[in-house]
């Protein structure tokens, strides 16, 4: 939290003048806390263009246009391949841990179906998603035993009979 008010006070102090790439900057930090966001490398959507160099091996994406809600990332090298997969279409390939952070929350999705982009059931679909952290394990059997249901209060696997099978860990504490 602290770290969001120390971002929020820098953008107090900002001048009005702010550029479009002043607003990327500052919605990819918005991501994660400071301690990475402040040296992590700012990239765009899609086209991958890199808008500021970074020196601590993170990368922090804006919040996306064509999504509904507010959904900045913040990752790892390993959720940085993992992403441009999952957006081409190819299936990912990691042999290390990886970690993502999106403290501002998420746009509503599928917890079975990655390429779903409108709601399929209630089970399924999740809404009002906080903030929340994202792990990457290689070894989907070390991983066998967290609940695949997205309800269920804590933490859980998405998409967990797809080659996109990931931990979700919600932050409750975390206030935007």
């Amino acid at each position: 939290m602290r770290g969001t008010m120390l971002l929020v006070a820098a953008a107090v102090a900002l001048p009005s003048s702010l550029t479009a790439q002043d607003d990327v900057i500052f919605s990819a930090m918005s991501a994660a806390p400071l301690s990475i966001s402040y040296s992590a490398s700012i990239m765009t959507w899609g086209d991958w263009t890199v808008v500021r160099e970074g020196s601590n091996g993170w990368t922090c994406l804006p919040d996306r246009s064509d999504t509904p809600a507010n959904d900045p990332w913040c990752v790892d090298e390993t959720w940085l391949g993992f992403i441009k997969a999952l957006f081409s279409g190819s299936e990912p390939s990691y042999t290390t841990f990886g970690t993502a952070y999106m403290l501002m929350g998420d746009t509503p999705v599928s917890n079975t179906d990655p390429a779903a982009t409108e709601k399929t059931n209630d089970a399924d679909w999740v809404e009002g998603l906080g903030a929340h952290l994202m792990m990457l394990v290689p070894d989907k059997n070390a991983i066998r035993d967290i609940s695949t249901d997205p309800h269920n209060g804590g933490p859980w696997v998405m998409w967990p009979d797809t080659p996109y099978f990931h931990v979700m860990i919600p932050i409750a504490s975390y206030s935007k």
